[in-house]
């Protein structure tokens, strides 16, 4: 179960079949347990429930659907959203060490995986070397970065900041040697910074306040203020080294409006881009026309997609219908879905991570959660690796520990 757990957990890091292969590695050796497995506790009351509350919400709204093949495929997509609750609430709890054992696994993965983007980088950029080329940031960046894997940057982003909460605030108990350690956090630092996502950056911000406003607590007197100044020079390097690397501050700059041009840039797609270019607003607006029209209950499960690209034809906003660009924001995407019904599920689940950090005091449970809540506004979470991210950590981050 525990190396079940471990596979699960991972999910879609390394490729889109990695993600269902730990899914059922995880039920295979729920079934193989099946002796263990206390079957009572599923009439208890457990928050795990909330995850298939949602995906019941998703079933019933399946009957109104105007994309029906799509939405049977979301079902099954969502089939995590009831799989993992029951076998959480079944199974023995892991014990503490047993849960260190999953998060060791994981922390290795999303170190490993940043090694062979790495690597695959480097080989790139010599064989640039070798045809007279000079040195290109873009193979060390985002989606040439991942090219490897096939990886969307904002998912591997939140994967690796869970990662970096876990070496943070649990390092005594993960790590007996320093330089594994501090290694690991080196790596996965790094890797967070050539992702290039904007929210992961913001989200890091928030995990550097969280752990270093923790330890300022715990100080007095000239320690607190040793520790406060270590954490503004921290700072003030981190900003530095993002703005040495051109690529970063091109899009930070990008971010705040101001035009910073790379040298490897498409110059005439720069010039000749559509106005959607400047943002999510746009893509948003469309998105919030379309629930005007059916604010209580949506479009159904799957329709999302099929009346959003009805909307980018009207509309005349080619960029996104040649990306078919989901709503890229969580809550807009559950009201164009499935109204204010499947909106109030969601956000049960996120109100009930933090309430469960909040009586745990889990500072782990409530980064979680921030993470959830933070990127749900710049990326639609129930694709398929954000659909295993919540769902898994959920129910193992909010399952109590057997001692």
């Amino acid at each position: 179960m525990v190396y079940g757990a471990a596979a699960a957990a991972i999910g879609y890091v390394f490729s889109i079949a990695s993600g269902s292969i730990g899914l059922i590695m995880l039920l295979a050796f729920w079934l193989l347990n099946y002796k263990e497995l206390n079957f009572k506790e599923l009439l208890k009351r457990n928050s795990l429930y909330l995850l298939i509350l949602f995906f019941l919400i998703l079933l019933l709204e399946i009957s109104y659907s105007i994309d029906l093949k799509q939405g049977k495929k979301d079902i099954i997509r969502h089939l995590a959203f009831v799989i993992y609750p029951l076998v959480f609430i079944t199974i023995k709890p892991f014990t503490t060490k047993e849960r260190l054992v999953i998060i060791k696994i994981f922390i290795h993965s999303l170190s490993i995986f940043f090694i062979v983007c790495l690597i695959t980088a480097i080989v790139r950029q010599i064989g640039f070397w070798q045809r007279g080329g000079i040195f290109n940031w873009y193979y060390f960046y985002r989606y040439d970065f991942l090219e490897v894997f096939r990886q969307h940057p904002t998912y591997l982003s939140i994967y690796t900041l869970l990662s970096l909460s876990f070496l943070s605030f649990r390092k005594k108990l993960l790590f007996r040697r320093r330089w594994l350690f501090y290694g690991s956090l080196l790596l996965q630092i790094s890797a967070l910074i050539l992702y290039g996502s904007r929210m992961g950056y913001l989200l890091f911000l928030v995990l550097m306040t969280v752990y270093f406003s923790k330890n300022i607590l715990g100080k007095k007197g000239r320690e607190k203020v040793r520790t406060f100044v270590l954490y503004i020079l921290g700072l003030v390097v981190l900003f530095f080294i993002l703005l040495n690397i051109p690529i970063v501050k091109e899009r930070i700059f990008y971010t705040i409006g101001v035009n910073y041009n790379y040298k490897f840039n498409n110059q005439e797609f720069i010039e000749d881009k559509t106005p959607e270019e400047q943002g999510r607003l746009l893509l948003w607006q469309d998105a919030l026309d379309l629930i005007k029209e059916r604010p209580l209950l949506g479009y159904g499960t799957g329709s999302s997609r099929k009346v959003l690209i009805e909307k980018y034809k009207q509309e005349g906003h080619t960029l996104f219908l040649e990306n078919l660009f989901n709503a890229h924001n969580t809550y807009i995407e559950t009201m164009l879905i499935g109204g204010i019904p499947l909106l109030l599920a969601f956000l049960s689940l996120v109100m009930s991570l933090f309430y469960k950090a909040s009586m745990r005091k889990d500072i782990i449970v409530f980064y979680f959660a921030a993470i959830v809540a933070m990127v749900s506004f710049t990326e639609t979470i129930f694709l398929a690796q954000g659909i295993l991210f919540l769902s898994f950590f959920y129910c193992f981050l909010l399952t109590k520990t057997n001692e």
